[in-house]
């Protein structure tokens, strides 16, 4: 029996121009993986929904696996897209749409929809020529490892994952996209990149890429106005959601609350040294005792501007961070990475701060020795200067002698992060605040070793030290300044602290 030949024209303005470069390397049998990542109201999904239902159409066999992180998520996002596409363009008669699963009558090819809980439930997936993760930033790098390796059996096989990106520190930057050599290509989207292998392609998109919402197609003057306004008054909201670049959105209980990567983080491209490295003032090393998920160690210098004789502005320049994760976790590989990076000859005085209980003997070296004598003995060549506290600054207080200067640059003082620092710019962005007012020690566990340790604080702590050691006098001041309000029933009354 012959068969039954259907003919559907689509308007092209129906797409956006991703569209036609999803359409190119879903086709491309070269390409495995396939990134899209941006803003919001870019189309991202949209796209790729549009694009696997006309495949659907044209291609037997052509069958699509959606995830989603968590099953609940699914119903009023990337299937509401399907079912609303096939309704606006008229295609319903040749459609099943049915709870998780989506087949079309003329070619038999389906798409089906789950949650994945867990890595186990991503077993039986060979038979599927697509897999799309949509906001696979909510995805384990794990999950992702596991369909890499289950997806097989036939030819043009691809992983999709779709997501805003919303931090630096994320594994699929840190894991994929800084391990990639890639190529940028031209494009007449905000970005595309190619592997040297040519089997990744990685495409960045915004608002700016929806002909839909900038035009010509359609002007959308109130989601333009939105982003604008974003853009004034939450300019990480934006930086993420508008322009589609790596960030962090703010959700309340920040341990650092006034520390804005927008104002507080400079660039600081390094060549032989880092760009805010000054060899004429001295080095200022901070450590935390610790060694998951790394051994913690910034790097500071102290600038004083005067004019006149008068000085104008006093500036904490973090110019880089030594944070070696396992098996490189340990003092000396910090200590000889510190000499390859900054060598003896460049150095004009080195001084190291840290957590005063490290002083104690320490059980895993021998009698007499403790954390920072191996520091000051692998370093013995800088004649460094051991700078202590009596006791450890208090994490509210020093927390609040910080924070006020990134706010209102306390006592002239301010605060300069270089973006080459990305542990540090991470761990200053994600630290929170306990119940009381501390730093949490929220503990996670490596799903490889099993090791439990606290994700965050580790670099936060390194600042506090360095800070309330350095600047000393300002931070005694600031602690006499300080007030704390007493509540009692009927009468106010107010105490220093």
């Amino acid at each position: 029996m012959a068969k039954r030949t259907i003919r559907i024209q689509l308007n092209p303005k129906l797409f956006n121009p991703i569209y036609f470069h999803l359409e190119e390397s879903f086709a491309n049998p070269k390409i495995r993986y396939i990134w899209l990542y941006g803003g919001s109201s870019a189309s991202k999904t949209f796209s790729v929904v549009q694009l696997t239902i006309k495949e659907m159409m044209a291609q037997e066999n052509y069958n699509s696996l959606v995830l989603r992180k968590y099953h609940v998520d699914i119903k009023d996002s990337i299937y509401a897209d399907f079912k609303n596409i096939i309704t606006n363009w008229n295609l319903g008669e040749f459609f099943i749409v049915q709870q998780d699963y989506i087949k079309c009558k003329i070619t038999g090819s389906y798409v089906r929809f789950r949650g994945l809980d867990d890595s186990e439930k991503v077993k039986g997936i060979s038979g599927f020529k697509k897999i799309v993760m949509e906001e696979i930033s909510q995805f384990e790098e794990e999950d992702y490892k596991q369909l890499r390796k289950r997806l097989r059996g036939m030819a043009n096989q691809q992983i999709i994952g779709i997501f805003n990106p919303i931090s630096g520190e994320h594994w699929i930057k840190t894991s994929i996209f800084d391990l990639e050599e890639l190529t940028e290509t031209k494009s007449d989207v905000t970005g595309q990149w190619l592997s040297r292998e040519e089997n990744t392609v990685i495409f960045k998109v915004n608002y700016t890429d929806n002909k839909y919402i900038v035009g010509p197609y359609y002007t959308d003057q109130h989601v333009i106005d939105d982003f604008e306004k974003d853009k004034i008054n939450d300019y990480n909201y934006y930086k993420i959601y508008g322009l589609g670049d790596w960030g962090k959105l703010r959700k309340g209980g920040e341990f650092w609350k006034d520390f804005k990567t927008e104002r507080h983080v400079k660039k600081n491209p390094v060549t032989q040294f880092p760009a805010m490295f000054n060899p004429e003032l001295p080095i200022h090393l901070s450590w935390d005792k610790n060694v998951h998920p790394y051994q913690p160690c910034s790097v500071w210098q102290y600038q004083i501007i005067e004019e006149n004789g008068v000085v104008k502005e006093r500036i904490l320049r973090q110019i880089d961070e030594i944070a070696l994760a396992d098996p490189l976790n340990r003092v000396h590989y910090v200590c000889k990475e510190f000499v390859k990076r900054y060598p003896v000859e460049i150095v004009k005085g080195l001084f190291i701060y840290g957590d005063r209980t490290a002083i104690a003997d320490d059980s895993t070296v021998e009698k007499g020795r403790n954390f920072f004598t191996q520091i000051m003995d692998l370093l013995k060549d800088y004649h460094p200067a051991l700078r202590l506290p009596g006791a450890n600054p208090s994490v509210i207080q020093s927390a609040n002698f910080v924070n006020d200067i990134y706010r209102f640059n306390y006592n002239g003082i301010s605060i300069e992060i270089g973006d080459n620092c990305k542990k540090s710019i991470h761990d200053y962005q994600y630290a929170l605040e306990d119940e009381n007012g501390g730093l949490s020690k929220t503990t996670k566990k490596n799903p490889i070793t099993g090791v439990t340790y606290q994700e965050f604080g580790h670099l936060s702590d390194c600042k506090r030290y360095v800070a309330t050691m350095l600047l000393a006098k300002d931070y005694a001041e600031h602690r006499t300044k300080s007030k704390s309000v007493v509540m009692t029933m009927g009468k106010y009354t107010s105490k220093n602290i």
